[in-house]
C-alpha cells in the first residue's frame, strides 16, 4: 500500500485528490498538511466529506512534510515543492507537484516562464538539480518517462487542454505551428479557494472577462510541449477568459494549414493518434463539445473542424479543469509511476447535467 501525504489539502485542488484516494484500492492518505485551516478535521471545511474523510489536518511545518509517506503531493503555489523535493527524492520518496516548478526540463525554459509568471517574478529555481529527474505530466505524451521519474511536475489546466486538441496536427505535420491562435474559456474554481473581488459573484455572474491576454503563464509549459513534438518553432497567442460557471474549461485552437486536407482526413489522424488513450475522447465530426459532457471526469473531449474557405483547422479541447486539469491527471500520472492501473480510482463517469 503506497502512502500519500497531500501538502496543500484544504485547497480545491487538494480535496479533489482526497476525493479521489479515498476509493483508490492501492493508496492510503498518510496525512493531510496545509498552512490554514489546520488542527480541525477535513470534513469541517468540506461537509460533503463527513464520514468519509474526517482526519485532522495537520501544520505543514518542514519536519513533517515528507514524513510517515512514500509519495508527497503539493497542492501548493510555484515555489513550494522545490524547496523540499531534492531531500524528498534523497529520502527515496516520490513527488507530484501539482505547480510550474517541474514542468520544464530545462533552466532556461523554466527562467522564460519564470519571468512571465506573476507569482515567480523571474526567482531562480531552488532545485537545479532535478531537471534531467523530474518529467511534465502529460501521460499522452511522456507516459515512458513517467513511469520511471521521481519527480512529476503535474500540467497546467489551460495545457492540457490547449496540448491534447493541438498534438496530433503537431505530430502529423498538419499545421504551420508559428499560426496558432487559442481561445480559452474557464471556470471561476480555477482560480482556486482564495476569495478575491474579482472573483466575487456580482462581478463573474453575467460576465465573460479576458486575463493576462497573451502572456498567461500555462502557454510556456504548452509551446515547450509543443515544440518537443514538432521539432521546430511553435507559436501560440493564448487569450483566456474568466466565465460565470463552477468548473469545466474549453480551448479553441486556431491554425493555418500547411496543404489543402479535408476533416474528414484530419479526423482520421487525431482517431488514430488517441486509438488507445483512455481518457482522450475524439468526438465524430460535426459534434459540439463542451466542458458539461466532461464535468467530474477525468476525459478530455476533442474536436475538429476545417475552415476550408480560410486553410484553417479548428481543434477544440474540453476538460473539467478540477479533474483531467489538476487532481485527475495527478492521480493519473500517479497510477503509471507506481506501475497501477492507469484508469485505477479515475473510472468515474462524466456527471450530467
Amino acid at each position: 500500500m503506497v502512502r500519500a501525504q497531500i501538502v496543500g489539502a484544504t485547497g480545491y485542488g487538494g480535496v479533489g485528490m482526497v476525493e479521489l484516494l479515498l476509493r483508490h484500492p492501492e493508496i492510503e492518505i498518510s496525512s493531510l498538511l496545509a498552512v490554514s485551516d489546520v488542527n480541525r478535521p477535513l470534513s469541517s471545511f468540506y461537509p460533503h466529506l463527513r464520514g468519509y474523510c474526517d482526519q485532522i489536518v495537520e501544520e505543514a511545518s518542514p519536519e513533517r512534510i515528507g514524513a510517515d509517506a512514500d509519495l508527497v503531493i503539493f497542492s501548493t503555489p510555484d515555489r513550494v515543492g522545490m524547496g523540499y523535493a531534492s531531500r524528498l527524492v534523497e529520502q527515496g520518496k516520490r513527488v507530484l507537484d501539482y505547480s510550474g516548478d517541474f514542468r520544464f526540463a530545462t533552466h532556461a525554459l523554466y527562467d522564460w516562464y519564470a519571468k512571465a509568471h506573476p507569482s515567480v517574478g523571474g526567482k531562480s529555481h531552488l532545485a537545479p538539480e532535478l531537471f534531467d529527474r523530474a518529467v511534465y505530466g502529460i501521460p499522452e505524451l511522456n507516459r515512458a518517462r513517467i513511469r520511471e521519474a521521481r519527480v512529476v511536475g503535474n500540467p497546467g489546466c489551460f495545457a492540457v487542454a490547449m496540448i491534447l486538441a493541438l498534438a496530433p496536427a503537431i505530430k502529423a505535420g498538419l499545421i504551420d505551428p508559428r499560426s496558432i491562435i487559442s481561445d480559452g474559456k474557464t471556470g471561476i474554481s480555477g482560480a482556486g479557494k482564495k476569495p478575491s473581488a474579482t472573483n466575487h459573484f456580482p462581478e463573474r455572474n453575467e460576465s465573460v472577462t479576458p486575463y493576462r491576454v497573451a502572456s498567461h503563464q500555462h502557454v510556456y509549459e504548452t509551446v515547450a510541449a509543443l515544440q518537443a513534438i514538432a521539432g521546430e518553432k511553435v507559436g501560440v497567442t493564448f487569450v483566456p477568459h474568466l466565465v460565470p460557471i463552477t468548473r469545466g474549461i474549453i480551448v479553441t485552437s486556431y491554425a493555418t494549414l500547411r496543404e489543402d486536407v479535408s476533416a474528414e482526413k484530419i479526423q482520421a489522424v487525431y482517431e488514430e493518434y488517441y486509438a488507445d488513450e483512455p481518457f482522450a475522447r475524439v468526438l465524430p465530426l460535426g459534434v459540439t463539445p463542451g466542458p458539461k459532457a466532461v464535468t467530474g471526469s477525468n476525459i478530455c473531449d476533442v474536436s475538429v473542424a476545417v475552415d476550408a474557405e480560410n486553410g484553417r483547422v479548428v481543434l477544440v479541447g474540453s476538460i473539467d479543469n478540477l479533474m483531467k486539469g489538476q487532481a485527475g491527471v495527478a492521480l493519473q500520472n500517479i497510477n503509471i509511476m507506481y506501475g497501477f492501473p492507469e484508469t485505477l480510482g479515475l473510472e468515474r463517469l462524466p456527471i450530467y447535467p
